[in-house]
């Protein structure tokens, strides 16, 4: 039998030279490896046989993926047309991408193929930085979403980008294969310059074990209260190859939606958890219960499984009312992040909201603030739990509604937008003398709390939003550090353009400083959030209910290529 390589770009060809080094079986094999992608037995058997480690046989199961074709999507640019969608390009062209939900599985070509396939697997980061995998989902019995030991990833094969920006507009062109004019992804350059196979992208965001170590795993409560400072320490827990989500894991996934649903408005494909912020006060006080009764018409808008906290507010405002904000611990004092278990009728008016409060009950009667002022009890929504989209049919959708704004999506087997923003954490935005810029650190465990000379300086000036929401027009782009992507023109609208919000400081009022980087939108974001969303408001320290983050296996990487 043929010695294969498979590491190599032109694998499946090598695989077809059994056609004439071993003609007697060329028909079997050409059936074999036809069918492998679709018969779970067959391909445990290939693996066994092609590869020994659990690297090899990711390497393997991703290979058969390979198609080496080119996967594109042109946009004009605002000026040229403001409208959002964009035109496929090379071997996109015909192709459909529509989302599933967890009841209906949505038509999308893209499912499957080359660079968009996403193998799910257990694994880790070795101090090396290199990608490790320990199991792989449907090969290994071992595999498991939940296990605390065992951090869940998506494989994806390496891109190869090709991307071009002019005055009329951007084209931007993914393949498995280095084409003429492409260049790999910034996730998959080591840090000595070479390219690896795959890149692995957390599927899950970052929940922490009782040692205050961050897990990929499904069902868990998300860690929150996140900042691009304290995220340094919080993920060297695991050890110093890891931190929090890179700027490289964002492109990534940026690189795909692009292509796969060609559009630029995010938000008119999977909307994410950026629109469920209800607090509603109890309308029937009770004692010793685990549920609260409000009216009907407002019990109608939670959702059974989804997460909420109950509590009274503690704090006033300078006007002496009470202060709602999730921030503050007495809203949920009396039920702390649990999910809803039952929505039923109480009377005519009113229905209760019932909570899994593990046995602890409570009271949902008033308090006071003080002598004069009373704080009712208050449900509020919070952000979802991890694994919520685990049963969506495809590899791209959300539960039940892809767009009603209450649900977080996969992306091509990625999980995001439960109502958290995306602390980015290996980038600092600098302002000096007026003018932000991004800087970009390629070593995690060089991340620091102010920008050193371990980092790099993006190619251009964020636009100044003047202390306001504006919609993104026109995203910079620097050669050099392709994966850094912010507004640089503000003149679009929540359906044109970009249709996502950027948020900084005055610029012309702020001389020195620098801000972290929130990306994507929390649960009252609306029409500002989506994928190019970006918050550039708060100091490096800021950390907040609605800001989280991801486990990141890009953190070890170099600028660019050898």
């Amino acid at each position: 039998m043929a010695n294969f390589d498979i590491s190599g770009a032109r694998f499946n060809e090598q695989l077809r030279m059994l056609e004439t080094t071993d003609p007697v079986h060329a028909d079997l094999m050409n059936a074999m490896f036809g069918q492998l992608i679709k018969n779970d037995v067959a391909m445990r058997d290939a693996v066994s046989v092609f590869a020994k480690s659990k690297n090899e046989q990711a390497l393997f199961l991703l290979n058969l993926r390979r198609t080496g074709k080119r996967y594109g999507v042109h946009f004009d640019a605002y000026g040229v047309s403001p409208a959002s969608t964009g035109t496929r390009l090379y071997d996109a062209v015909g192709k459909v991408a529509t989302p599933s939900t967890d009841s209906v599985r949505g038509i999308n070509d893209f499912e499957g193929e080359s660079v968009f396939y996403g193998l799910e697997v257990n694994g880790y980061v070795d101090t090396d930085g290199e990608f490790v995998v320990e199991y792989i989902k449907g090969i290994d019995n071992e595999f498991s979403r939940e296990d605390e030991d065992k951090d869940v990833y998506i494989l994806f094969l390496t891109q190869w980008i090709e991307m071009e920006v002019t005055a009329n507009g951007e084209n931007i062109i993914l393949s498995d294969e280095n084409h003429p004019g492409s260049f790999p992804e910034a996730a998959a350059i080591r840090p000595d310059g070479t390219v690896r196979p795959f890149v692995p992208i957390a599927k899950y965001l970052a929940w922490d074990d009782e040692s205050g170590i961050p897990h990929s795993v499904s069902g868990k409560t998300v860690n929150h209260n996140q900042s691009h400072n304290n995220m340094i320490t919080r993920f060297r827990k695991k050890g110093n190859q890891y931190c929090g989500t890179t700027a490289q894991d964002k492109a990534h996934l940026d690189n795909l939606f692009l292509v796969a649903f060609a559009t630029r408005n995010t938000q008119s494909i999977m909307y994410g958890c950026t629109s469920y912020s209800a607090q509603y006060a109890a309308t029937v006080q009770e004692s010793g219960v685990e549920r609260i009764i409000v009216s009907k018409t407002q019990a109608a808008y939670f959702i059974v499984g989804s997460v909420v906290s109950i509590g009274n507010p503690t704090i006033l405002s300078d006007e002496g009312t009470p202060i709602l904000d999730r921030g503050y611990s007495g809203m949920h004092a009396k039920a702390d992040r649990v999910l809803i278990t039952a929505i039923e009728e109480y009377d005519e008016s009113n229905s209760a909201i019932y909570v899994d409060n593990g046995g602890t009950t409570f009271s949902t009667a008033s308090s006071m603030i003080n002598d004069s002022v009373e704080a009712k009890t208050y449900i509020s929504t919070m952000p979802w739990r991890t694994g919520t989209c685990d049963a969506v049919l495809g590899s791209c959708g959300s539960p039940v509604s892809n767009t009603n704004g209450k649900y977080p999506y996969i992306l091509f087997g990625v999980e995001m937008f439960l109502g958290f923003y995306e602390v980015i954490s290996n980038v600092i935005m600098k302002i000096t003398d007026h003018v932000m810029t991004p800087q970009i650190c390629y070593d995690c465990t060089k991340l620091a709390t102010s920008v050193t000379e371990d980092y790099e300086a993006v190619g251009y000036a964020v636009a100044n939003t003047e202390d306001s929401w504006k919609y993104i027009s026109k995203l910079g782009y620097d050669p050099e550090n392709p994966c850094v992507r912010h507004g640089v023109e503000v003149n679009a609208s929540s359906s044109t353009g970009y249709a996502d919000g950027q948020y900084t400081n005055d610029l012309d009022e702020t001389s020195d400083a620098t801000r972290e980087w929130l990306s994507g939108g929390d649960l009252n974001g609306g029409a500002v959030a989506g994928r190019f969303c970006a918050v550039l408001y708060f100091a490096l320290s800021v950390a907040y209910w609605d800001c989280a983050a991801r486990l990141s296996a890009s953190g070890r990487c170099a600028q660019s290529a050898a």
